[in-house]
């Protein structure tokens, strides 16, 4: 079970709060099931470790785009985020990401509305085999000007039942909203980031989903009422697949090949660790580890004594240059890059501001003087931003 750090733990039951006790949800319309059963049934991936993103950063646009389908209302593209375009429930189904509900993590950031009224903005599982799903929204629910609110449904925006309802402890205009599933499916949960720094402000969870006997499939999707933007989305098994290293290696002069790799995948506010090492580095060489946005495996030099590749596409971005240590003829050298202290310090940097998605190539060079160039490069790895 996930922990929930610095987290306000909201537990409720599902039904054991009658509906007229709460809050009067303005935004509630039945949908006809209709509208649900027409999202296409996409046969879940037999492998795990994989996921889906959108930062919905594309021309401003009356549709979402190709990965979307609009089940009701309308959304569009606006200013590099996704918007509900209708004065009402809005809803659309991604295309192809498609998983048990129990197995799946989604994320969605909750972002303003241009003008003060009742909204939300939703995550949306277990979409495709008829009129049942879990929705999860944060919802301004009293036109307050923030978010103040959470709701748990049974259907896109409770057309099939209520399962619980949380006042926020502290209201506000933005966020980001992550919906799991613990207890083998029986726990929805649901964990606010108010300030977008990776961790947990509020947590909010209701149990009893497989009492509740619902038919489930393995879609998912995004909603909203009236004009909220919302921004990053994802959706996955909750299990980050490690960085990936590619290209080939130069082997340097004294038969040093080196080699790159990185503790983990960083996430878009630089909270996760994410270190890059360099080993079997010759030893007292000076270099740098480099990166770009484009990967681009080929031959570094065409004349001999070199056989290092270029693993990085122009234009790129050089990080302070560095002693690799080490006994000189030897193979002991080291360099290394924190990741996150770089980035963070370096906001005008090659892709900074990063989305939840994008993806960084990083490679190391160094010098080794009787190489082609006088230089040798180490493969490369590449890093995939998290939410």
């Amino acid at each position: 079970m996930r922990s929930k750090p610095l987290a306000v733990l909201a537990g409720l039951a599902a039904g054991s709060l009658a509906l007229a006790q709460n809050p009067i949800d303005a935004t509630w319309v039945p949908v006809p099931p209709a509208a649900i059963a027409a999202v296409p049934q996409v046969p879940p991936p037999s492998n795990l470790q994989v996921g889906w993103t959108d930062n919905f950063d594309r021309p401003n646009n009356s549709v979402l785009g190709p990965d979307w389908t609009q089940q009701a209302g309308s959304m569009g593209i606006d200013n590099n985020q996704g918007r509900g375009t209708a004065m009402s429930n809005s809803w659309a189904s991604h295309n192809s990401a498609s998983l048990a509900y129990s197995n799946a993590t989604a994320s969605v950031d909750y972002l303003p509305s241009p003008a003060p009224g009742i909204i939300y903005v939703a995550l949306i599982f277990g979409t495709g085999a008829g009129s049942d799903c879990i929705f999860m929204k944060v919802q301004d629910n009293s036109s307050a000007g923030n978010y103040n609110r959470v709701w748990f449904y049974r259907g896109i925006n409770g057309s099939n039942g209520f399962f619980g309802s949380f006042p926020i402890a502290s209201p506000h205009v933005s966020g980001r909203m992550t919906g799991y599933f613990t207890n083998a499916g029986n726990t929805a949960n649901l964990d606010l980031d108010w300030d977008f720094n990776g961790t947990v402000d509020e947590h909010f969870e209701v149990s009893g989903l497989l009492a509740a006997g619902m038919t489930l499939g393995t879609g998912t999707g995004v909603g909203n009422y009236r004009d909220p933007a919302f921004d990053n989305w994802s959706f996955g098994d909750g299990q980050v697949t490690p960085p990936v290293a590619y290209c080939t290696s130069g082997t340097s002069s004294n038969g040093c090949v080196a080699s790159i790799s990185a503790t983990a995948q960083p996430n878009v506010a630089h909270s996760t660790p994410c270190l890059i090492s360099v080993a079997n580095v010759p030893g007292q060489r000076s270099g740098i580890v480099f990166y770009g946005l484009v990967a681009l495996p080929q031959p570094w030099c065409s004349l001999g004594g070199g056989s290092s590749f270029l693993c990085v596409k122009p234009p790129t971005m050089r990080t302070p240059p560095q002693n690799s240590a080490g006994s000189f003829g030897a193979c002991d050298g080291t360099l290394a890059l924190d990741w996150n202290a770089f980035q963070l310090a370096n906001p005008g940097a090659l892709g900074n501001p990063w989305s939840a998605g994008g993806k960084a190539y990083v490679q190391a060079w160094y010098r080794d003087p009787p190489s082609c160039k006088t230089t040798s490069m180490s493969d490369a790895v590449e890093l995939t931003y998290q939410p």
